[in-house]
């Protein structure tokens, strides 16, 4: 039945845009084009229509509905006002009203106008369909925040955020705040959503930019200083500390739901938890960190007088709030860091469900699901894929099953029996050693902020350390030798190379004073103190875990190495049919090499 019901709608559309074909007004036009799909042209035809005849209510609801179509809420919320300004007493203008309201989260009055629409239709189906789904979702969304009004803490504090935010024309009516632990709050839904449907709507004044920043007093006052910013994250983390000490700032209900103290960040850790990390890059990571900040700080005081009154602890309160909970916005065309108010309670999840920006149209940001979202769940933001140690030491968490994004430290160095070592230390300027810190596969697809963080580019600089006589020819160019992109050169050569990093690997594992089976039986049985415990060890398994693969990569790649095309292409045949990294490098490199080789 319903698919009948679709063919007869379906045809009896072609057969308005057929007769639309005979009458050749904009009007005509203009449904025609609506009716196959090309809604830029309709708007540009009904608002022709409208020049001709500004006094035509049904234009004004043709022209909705199509900026419905084109996802410009606001300005078919607009053009419905105007249709039921023109004609009080017709229905449809009260149902375009209606479905504007709820595209812009005000669900309360999309139900007015579907109220008022069916008084003038009582049998329009549509204006009935509408309003029982409306009815239906607003009697979920006040059971839903009766369950979630359980005990919280910070619920004072919430309270007063999401009146300061609604009073201010912020929209989260499906979303509400959970409270888990001090450390850990999320955000849940309050009934099932759907893809595609806008969840948040935060205004511009609502979100505090870096350009804000740099207008506000201390700002001003570090600009006349000429004190050179760092890190442009400071300029949010200065305004942060100015406001914080305003009672009356206009951002102390957000600042108030801000966290106190960040004891789950490893700047903070104390022996206690260092000697679990023990081995670890992310122990200099962090510790870099801190000398970083101290600097940022100590630099700003000594040219900016104003900002001495502020602590140490305070700036780095400040940079680590904005490294947790920064977005990067493009506003009317102009880059920017921002502070989202709600948008940053979201945590985070690799696959996420949720897709953001901001909107010119609507002057605000705005955040719509990618998928459905189940009534309850806890809804997720994604921080974009990294390293396990930059999520550990710049958010203070660690995930799960991050295999591919997992890395390790490997120091590649020149061996001092080379018999070219005297050239190429010298075109090495001296600097015999040089840090990876690299996922453990051969892929392309990394997430290394650096060259130093891509594997393609460690195999590149080891294959030039152990390149000999004519092959470092190959390599030469005008400048020196290539660094970068180096393919495989020959069997030689790459068995060279996996025969040192499988010993550079080794020795990175002999800092770590546990085996990774401990670590792995330690996650099993989940029983950790806290979860800055637990982090400690997903940190360090995670770094083991690249380290034993790149030990087995050699083990196992060698012997295919040293085999014959005929004998290998069998094993390539199945190495082809399931994708892993260990295959990925299979075929990228061995096969070439055995294949061509003389």
């Amino acid at each position: 039945m319903a698919k009948k019901n679709r063919r007869q709608k379906k045809k009896a559309a072609q057969q308005k845009a057929k007769a639309a074909e005979v009458d050749g007004s904009n009007s005509a036009k203009g449904k025609k084009a609506f009716v196959l799909g090309d809604y830029k042209r309709a708007l540009q035809l009904f608002t022709e229509a409208i020049k001709e005849d500004a006094k035509d209510h049904a234009l004004y609801s043709n022209r909705a509905a199509t900026h419905y179509q084109m996802q410009s809420y606001q300005e078919a919320l607009a053009d419905a006002n105007k249709c039921i300004e023109l004609k009080p007493n017709w229905h449809k203008g009260y149902l375009r009203q209606g479905m504007a309201y709820e595209k812009l989260l005000q669900f309360p009055e999309a139900k007015k106008s579907y109220d008022k629409g069916i008084a003038f239709a009582p049998d329009d189906p549509t204006l009935k369909k509408q309003i029982k789904q409306i009815e239906e979702l607003l009697d979920e969304l006040k059971i839903s925040e009766q369950e979630s009004a359980a005990d919280n803490p910070d619920g004072d504090r919430f309270t007063r955020l999401i009146k300061w935010m609604k009073d201010g024309g912020c929209k989260f009516p499906k979303l509400y705040m959970k409270y888990y632990t001090e450390d850990y709050r999320g955000v849940h839904t309050l009934c099932h959503i759907p893809a595609d449907d806008m969840v948040l709507y935060v205004p511009q004044k609502y979100i505090m930019t870096t350009e804000m920043a740099k207008e506000s007093a201390i700002g001003k006052s570090i600009r006349r200083s000429r004190y050179e910013i760092r890190s442009a994250h400071s300029w949010l983390a200065v305004y942060l500390c100015q406001e914080k000490h305003n009672l009356k700032s206009f951002w102390k209900p957000y600042i108030d739901i801000l966290p106190d103290k960040y004891s789950n960040m490893p700047i903070f850790f104390e022996e206690f938890y260092k000697k679990f990390l023990k081995g670890s890059y992310s122990l200099e990571m962090a510790s870099n960190r801190k000398i970083d900040l101290r600097s940022e700080y100590e630099g700003i005081c000594s040219q900016c007088a104003e900002f001495r009154k502020y602590h140490q602890l305070e700036f780095v309160w400040g940079r680590l709030v904005v490294i947790t909970r920064n977005f990067g916005l493009d506003i009317h065309g102009n880059e920017t860091d921002a502070l989202v108010p709600y948008a940053d309670m979201l945590n985070h999840m690799p696959d996420k469900q949720t897709d953001w920006k901001f909107d010119n149209k609507l002057d605000g940001f705005t955040m719509v699901t990618n998928r459905s979202v189940g009534r309850g769940e806890q809804i997720f933001d994604s921080y974009g894929r990294k390293c396990q140690g930059r999520y550990f030491v710049n958010y203070g968490f660690t995930i799960d099953n991050n295999f591919n994004d997992n890395d390790a430290v490997i120091i590649a160095d020149l061996p001092k029996d080379d018999k070219h070592f005297v050239m190429k230390l010298q075109y090495l300027r001296g600097r015999r050693e040089r840090e990876f810190q690299v996922p453990g596969h051969y892929s392309e697809d990394s997430t290394g902020q650096s060259d130093n963080n891509h594997p393609r580019n460690m195999f590149s600089f080891f294959r030039f350390l152990h390149a000999r006589d004519k092959e470092l020819m190959v390599l030469s160019t005008n400048e020196g030798y290539k660094l970068k992109d180096i393919d495989p050169i020959s069997i030689r050569n790459e068995i060279a190379v996996l025969k040192h990093i499988q010993r550079k690997a080794k020795e990175t594992l002999a800092r770590f004073p546990d085996p990774l089976t401990l670590d792995h039986k330690l996650l099993k049985q989940n029983k950790f103190m806290d979860m800055n415990h637990r982090n400690a060890i997903m940190m360090r398994a995670g770094e083991k875990e690249t380290l034993h693969w790149f030990i087995t990569l050699a083990d196992r790649a060698i012997p295919m190495l040293e085999m014959n095309w005929k004998d290998l292409k069998r094993e390539a045949a199945k190495c082809q049919q399931k994708r892993t990294r260990f295959n990925y490098y299979v075929t990228a490199v061995i096969v070439p090499l055995v294949k061509n080789q003389k």
